[in-house]
């Protein structure tokens, strides 16, 4: 093996296909080995088909559900007394009480993200017939550049498809080239119910549909599990404009014989989803009228290669910011992807962990988007109606996961939906919910919510409150807003945007945990889908004081101090929040060494459970670390052993950027194979692995697992910690840790554009295992950068704004 390029730092080279590019060597059969492309509004799935094409279609605003609806709708009973009855039944020990009581304080179920419909494309040549089984074939996804490819050969004719979600337009496209002139026929359908038929309106193809006001996730059986509703409903449409000579003809456009073809694809829905940026009545005119624009702002002249390049341009500004090199095997450039993720199994392929790495950062830049809404458990992509879950947000773990790359990989712009989505929920339904639902301050969030804001407990009045009923979802969330400030370091945004949100989540934390004076507790309390066994041997998910509610709520806590000290407020409920989280019990090791899940020593009722709760502390936050917290680190260890090897793909990813923070190369690696083995399709346990796109699978399939794994590989490399002091008046000061967690089995390597805390880039360099070189480039503020190695203590460096330090192995003064 070799590492893919030798290159001179200021010269980059073309990236090596083994760590950049998908292949395929035959068409998708199915949805799960079809290649996405997005641009964080608009989605497809790309087939690949040998004659033409499938383009599955997803839009981000295409959601069920209509305006206007309550809340609250289908709660049984409210209010502070209720929750107070709750309390008083946990604390005489009646949990059959208690869960009977919160599932009365549960609503119906979130709304479901629709697969909106799908293009099919035919070429023809001036054969009789096509050929039974065109070849020579080959298909690709090049995520350097966003684009999806296939090539074929038809009747002796070459044809070539090309697919990207234009970062640039809006629009998604669709290329077709020959080498010989071409017909190509295009049809759209989908799963909704039609709302007008497909028609010609000015030359375009036009269709709409109406999006449901109702789904229920597929574990609900209502009589009506898809409702629609015309005079409430949304609706939505796809329109496709040809760029050439084309006409449309019995529903569909076909394009006259020609050696190019290029379609341009609108999607849109109305009326407007709250917080849109644009406000949509009518659906197919918000589509057209993108396909207006397109060809308003958009040369006359220009081919599909201009359009290509632009879009290339864009997306290669996001993606080549942050890139790495592990060995490649000199095998592997013309494998299908398949075959590799097969064939690792028994060789390792140091390139294919960072293939997912790059992977990972392709699937947030196409999901998510400024303006747009976050991502789903499924991304930007999904074809089944209901999805999974849903394929809504699940809060207890999975979107948060979904975001840990963005701000260490350079992409900070795409954590921006997560961030305007929970202060929407902050202002908004958040708030009702704690006062109606609680007769609490603040704002709160629970398992799940949608694109409608959604903040109640779900569970329909059955649900399982070990689930339905946990409330830190919003504090969860309102600690993304930190962390963007963490590593952007822009005051005004803290004070803006992030200061309202931390400030009312605490009041809700102050309204919520329980105290005599002494000590304090929260109540009910939940460890998210984990079960315990009371004493009659029953399986129960109610308590007080779960691991993970203390966690969160002293991070919160601490978050606030330092947002306060930043800001230079006097708030004098940072203290009163300070006083309480701190009289929360501290977390405790068990009889056995693992970190305690609840309040005590309580059976397990799935002891190899996939959530690790109660290790939140350890990572994403920094609670919990093999320098200041000895013992818990040790601890978290065996927890994490004690449940087994064996997970679902979250979870692996989870427990490897755990294992990252503790500093143990080795089980990064055996999470990460595992992780990165071929899916088991046909069974129902939950096993990770990738199918053979290399979508992550729960199974099904869930995106927080292919964004985990990047997060995770980028914890392995790179690892920075804010230790500002509230005394401290001059720069931010950072511990950065470089190579904290290297797998052995990639002992060459190199990784650029990390991003630090304080707002600093960091490349790292290594050969034969051992530092070689590390890059610190500072961005606009001061910093002072404690560096650590995997041998200790670097260097201390003070960094002036837009300033670069380099550190070399055997530098005076600097051994390693």
């Amino acid at each position: 093996m070799t590492l893919s390029t030798r290159r001179d730092d200021a010269t980059p080279q073309p990236p090596a296909e083994a760590l950049h590019v998908l292949r395929a060597s035959s068409p998708a059969s199915r949805w799960l080995e079809a290649y996405p492309v997005g641009n964080g509004v608009r989605g497809a799935m790309c087939a690949g088909l040998a004659g033409g094409e499938r383009l599955w279609l997803n839009d981000i605003t295409a959601w069920s559900g209509h305006a206007g609806a309550d809340p609250l709708e289908g709660v049984t009973d409210r209010g502070p007394a209720v929750l107070a009855a709750v309390r008083a039944a946990i604390d005489a020990d009646d949990l059959d009480a208690a869960e009977e009581l919160l599932q009365r304080m549960q609503a119906s179920w979130v709304q479901a993200y629709l697969p909106l419909g799908w293009v099919d494309l035919t070429v023809e040549t001036d054969a009789a017939a096509p050929a039974a089984t065109p070849a020579p074939y080959r298909r690709r996804l090049d995520l350097s550049t966003g684009v999806a490819t296939h090539e074929y050969a038809i009747d002796g004719v070459d044809v070539r498809h090309r697919t990207w979600a234009d970062l640039v337009t809006g629009a998604l496209m669709h290329e077709v080239t020959a080498n010989e002139p071409v017909r190509v026929r295009l049809e759209v359908g989908s799963l909704l119910h039609p709302r007008s038929a497909p028609r010609s309106a000015g030359g375009d193809l036009a269709t709409e549909w109406w999006l449901p006001v109702d789904v229920a996730p597929g574990h609900e059986s209502p009589a009506e599990p898809i409702r629609y509703d015309e005079e409430h409903g949304r609706h939505g449409a796809i329109v496709v404009q040809a760029r050439g000579v084309s006409e449309v003809v019995d529903d569909v456009l076909v394009g006259a014989p020609a050696t190019t073809h290029l379609f341009a694809i609108a999607t849109a829905t109305a009326p407007s989803l709250p917080g849109d940026e644009v406000d949509a009545r009518d659906a197919e005119g918000h589509a057209a009228a993108l396909l207006r624009g397109i060809r308003g702002s958009v040369d006359v002249h220009a081919t599909a290669t201009d359009l290509r390049a632009a879009h290339e341009a864009a997306h290669g500004e996001l993606y080549a910011r942050c890139a790495l090199e592990l060995p490649v095997a000199d095998d592997v450039e013309a494998v299908d992807t398949v075959t590799r993720v097969v064939r690792a199994q028994e060789r390792d392929d140091p390139a294919l962990a960072a293939l997912m790495f790059h992977y990972g950062r392709y699937l947030l830049i196409a999901s998510s988007q400024p303006g747009g809404l976050p991502v789903t458990l499924q991304g930007l992509w999904n074809a089944e109606l209901p999805g999974p879950w849903s394929s809504a947000y699940t809060l207890n773990i999975n979107t948060q996961m979904a975001y840990w790359p963005a701000e260490t990989t350079g992409l900070a712009e795409c954590h921006e939906p997560l961030l305007r989505f929970t202060r929407r929920l902050s202002e908004t339904t958040g708030p009702l919910v704690a006062r109606e639902l609680y007769g609490a301050n603040g704002w709160v969030a629970h398992h799940n919510s949608d694109a409608w804001a959604f903040a109640a407990p779900v569970g329909a009045g059955h649900g399982d409150p070990a689930w339905a009923n946990w409330s830190l979802g919003g504090v969860w969330l309102a600690l993304h807003l930190w962390e963007h400030y963490a590593f952007g370091r822009d005051r005004t945004y803290l004070r803006e945007e992030a200061w309202p949100v931390l400030a009312s989540a605490a009041e809700f934390a102050r309204s919520w945990i329980q105290t005599d004076g002494e000590r304090a507790w929260t109540s009910p309390s939940t460890s998210p889908e984990n079960r315990y066994l009371d004493d009659e041997g029953r399986e129960r998910g109610v308590a007080v004081s779960a691991t993970m509610d203390i966690a969160l709520l002293r991070e919160l806590a601490a978050v606030c101090r330092s947002a306060a000290d930043v800001l230079d407020l006097d708030e004098p409920w940072i203290s009163d929040l300070t006083h309480l989280t701190d009289a929360l019990p501290d977390p405790r090791v068990s009889a056995r060494g693992d970190l305690l899940e609840w309040d005590r020593e309580r059976v397990e009722a799935e002891p190899e459970h996939r959530h690790l709760s109660h290790l939140v502390g350890l990572f994403p936050l920094a609670q919990i670390t093999p320098e200041a917290t000895p013992g818990l680190a040790r601890a978290a260890s065996e927890s994490i052993r004690l449940r087994g090897p064996e997970s679902t793909g979250w979870a692996l990813a989870w427990r490897s950027a755990m294992q990252a923070r503790l500093g143990d190369g080795a089980a990064v690696h055996a999470q990460l194979r595992l992780a990165l083995r071929p899916a088991e399709e046909s069974s129902d346990e939950h096993r990770g692995g990738v199918y053979p796109n290399l979508f992550s699978a729960h199974p099904p399939y869930q995106i927080d697992g292919n964004l985990g794994v990047t997060a995770a590989i980028a914890e392995a490399l790179v690892q920075s910690f804010d230790e500002t002091a509230a005394s401290d008046t001059g720069p931010a000061r950072i511990t950065l840790r470089l190579l904290p967690a290297l797998p052995p089995e990639w002992p060459d390597g190199r990784v650029r554009g990390i991003r630090s805390r304080g707002d600093v880039a960091v490349d790292v360099e290594w050969s034969g295992g051992e530092l070689v070189r590390a890059r610190l480039r500072a961005g606009a503020g001061a910093v002072t950068m404690s560096v650590h190695g995997p041998d200790g203590s670097i260097g201390t460096y003070e960094l002036a704004p837009g300033t670069t330090r380099v550190i070399e192995r055997g530098e005076r003064g600097i051994s390693w």
